[in-house]
C-alpha cells in the first residue's frame, strides 16, 4: 500500500502562550523517546497501524531517583528532540482535525513538530527556553517500553466533541514486552491512539505514557491513510 504521511502540528498552545495565557513557568509537553514511526500498511486484506519502537527510549522527567549518576546531559535534548517548523502540511492552515478542536487553531503549518516528526500536543518554539531555565529540575533517563497499547477513538466528528487527554485510554489491544514492532488492524476512517509505557531502565519507576495519535482517512484513491499524527505527552 502507497505510504501518505502528512506531518501536522498544533498552534493552540503557541497562540495561547503568545497571549500571555500560559505563564512563563507552565511546564511544557515532557520530551521522551519512544515510538518513533506510526506507518498504515497492508496486514493481508486489512490495513494495520504499525509502530516501530525507539532503539533507545528514554524520558525526561520532574522524578527524583536520588542519584545524580542517571542523568544524562540536558543540553543533548536539542540535538534529540529537537522542535521545528512542521513539513508537508496538508491545505495550508487546515480547517479540519484538530485545528477544529481547539487543539491546532493556529494552523498545522506554522507549529512546531518532534524530532521524529510528529505534531507537538500543547508544544511551542519556546519550550527549549523552559527546559533551560529549570534544567536543575528535570532529569532525562534511560527507558524501556514496558506495554504498547492500541485504541480506535471514533470518527473525527466524535474526536472533535471529546478529545482524550495525554496518557492511557480504554486500549483495544496491549502487547507486553514488545519487540521492535507493533500492529493494530484499522479498517476504519478516524482517530487511532498509539501509546508505549515507558519504565525506568536503571530505577525502578514507571514514567506512564507516550503516545502518538493518528487520523486515518480514504484518501479519495480508494486507499487508507494517515492524514495527520500527533505526539500527545503529559507535562514534564
Amino acid at each position: 500500500m502507497r505510504r501518505r504521511r502528512f506531518l501536522q502540528a498544533s498552534g493552540a498552545a503557541a497562540l495561547c502562550a503568545a497571549a500571555g495565557c500560559l505563564g512563563d513557568d507552565t511546564p511544557p509537553p515532557r520530551k521522551s523517546n519512544a515510538l518513533s514511526d506510526v506507518e498504515l500498511r497492508s496486514s493481508g486484506e486489512e490495513p494495520a497501524l504499525e509502530v516501530d519502537l525507539a532503539d533507545d527510549p528514554w524520558v525526561v522527567s520532574r522524578y527524583d531517583s536520588g542519584s545524580s549518576s542517571l542523568a544524562a546531559p540536558l543540553a543533548l535534548l536539542a540535538d534529540l528532540s529537537p522542535v521545528g517548523v512542521a513539513r508537508g502540511a496538508k491545505g495550508g492552515g487546515g480547517s479540519g482535525g484538530r485545528g477544529a478542536t481547539g487543539r491546532g487553531t493556529g494552523g498545522y503549518s506554522s507549529a512546531p513538530r518532534t524530532g521524529n516528526g510528529y505534531a507537538w500536543y500543547h508544544g511551542t518554539h519556546d519550550d527549549d527556553d523552559w527546559y533551560d531555565n529549570h534544567s536543575d529540575e528535570v532529569t532525562r533517563y534511560a527507558a524501556a517500553v514496558g506495554t504498547v497499547g492500541f485504541a480506535y477513538l471514533g470518527r473525527n466528528a466524535t474526536y472533535v466533541d471529546d478529545p482524550p487527554d495525554p496518557g492511557p485510554v480504554s486500549w483495544d489491544r496491549t502487547v507486553d514486552d514488545p519487540s521492535d514492532e507493533a500492529s493494530f488492524q484499522a479498517s476504519n476512517e478516524g482517530w487511532y491512539r498509539t501509546g508505549a509505557e515507558l519504565v525506568g531502565e536503571r530505577v525502578d519507576h514507571s514514567f506512564g505514557w507516550a503516545s502518538v495519535d493518528v487520523l486515518v482517512e480514504d484518501d479519495l484513491g480508494g486507499e487508507m491513510a494517515i492524514e495527520e499524527e500527533w505526539k500527545v505527552s503529559p507535562r514534564v
